[in-house]
């Protein structure tokens, strides 16, 4: 009975068009926010297309079935070329290496002291820390400092503060505003190989405004990242899944490539959309990425760990 109603022409040729258009869209994305806002789930509407495309397989309906998987497929390839199109890392070598860490303190519901742990167990060279609140800080610094001595912190009342610790000393470090938010541009010197860093974070899109307003700041990050001769990483929460446009033109404008490669998004990454980065540019080489999690199985952060390029030997 359920198939011989997909079997009229209207309700066939009008499912098909539906099925379609959703994952034009969510590939395509007109500039609009509340579409904007709908393709922050393009992992979840791929596999309802996957789910889709076998119950029209059970119910006998070759046509949908066939349209469900063809788009299932597009949008897997889709998500798959908007991160770092690298299926493996590559092999780390003897040579040196430098290890970073990027945390969002407002993500951990664990006690503080669990939380510095955390953070201190990575024994990264560079740390960086958002949502630096004036009780964070002094948290922070107080036991961070006393591993990592080069740090700077900017506290805030609301949830732009941020924070940089470095077991190198720093070389440069200054402030710039976008949209009114605080972000840290430095560099340190690692083994006489400087690297410089952008510790960054956006506005949330929670409306259309807001939306316009991260669109500023990408377009900020980009130019500014394009202007750095030197290896150059950047960290830091930008509130856009890695394939919105505006993540693609950062890139793409900086030549910057995502740590976090297309293998490395599973199930849960799919159903969160991740918004946190460690971008780096084609003078560096990413030899491993980790999400880091709570004791309490939340995500709490992410780690990169980076070779200079002209210290890479040819690794299958």
């Amino acid at each position: 009975m359920l198939s011989r109603v997909f079997d009229l022409k209207p309700i066939n040729l009008t499912l098909t068009l539906l099925i379609i258009v959703g994952a034009a869209i969510c590939i395509f994305t007109p500039n609009y926010f509340f579409l904007k806002l709908g393709t922050r789930f393009a992992g979840i509407v791929m596999l309802g297309y996957l789910s889709l495309g076998m119950f029209f397989l059970f119910i006998k309906q070759p046509g949908l079935m066939m349209t469900s998987f063809i788009c299932c497929a597009g949008l897997c390839l889709f998500l798959k070329n908007s991160a770092n199109t690298t299926l493996l890392l590559p092999a780390q070598t003897k040579e040196e290496i430098v290890e970073i860490v990027h945390f969002n303190v407002s993500y951990s519901n664990e006690d503080l002291a669990t939380s510095v742990g955390i953070i201190l167990d990575t024994d990264a060279d560079l740390i960086s820390v958002q949502d630096v609140t004036p009780d964070w800080k002094y948290v922070l610094n107080e036991t961070l400092g006393k591993k990592y001595p080069y740090y700077s912190s900017i506290e805030r009342v609301d949830p732009y503060g941020l924070a940089v610790f470095s077991k190198y000393p720093f070389v440069e470090l200054d402030t710039f505003m976008s949209g009114n938010i605080p972000n840290l541009e430095g560099k340190i010197e690692v083994n006489q190989t400087e690297l410089k860093f952008i510790a960054s974070h956006t506005t949330p899109p929670l409306f259309n405004s807001a939306y316009s307003t991260l669109q500023e700041q990408m377009n900020d990050f980009g130019q500014r990242a394009a202007n750095i001769k030197e290896p150059l990483l950047m960290m830091g929460n930008f509130n856009a899944p890695p394939w919105w446009s505006e993540v693609q033109q950062l890139r793409s404008v900086a030549e910057l490539e995502d740590s976090r490669i297309s293998a490395s998004i599973g199930l849960s990454e799919i159903f969160q959309s991740p918004t946190d980065y460690i971008l780096f540019s084609k003078d560096l080489t990413c030899v491993g990425f980790t999400n880091i999690f709570t004791p309490s199985n939340e995500q709490f952060g992410i780690q990169g760990i980076y070779q200079f390029s002209s210290n890479q030997s040819d690794v299958q």
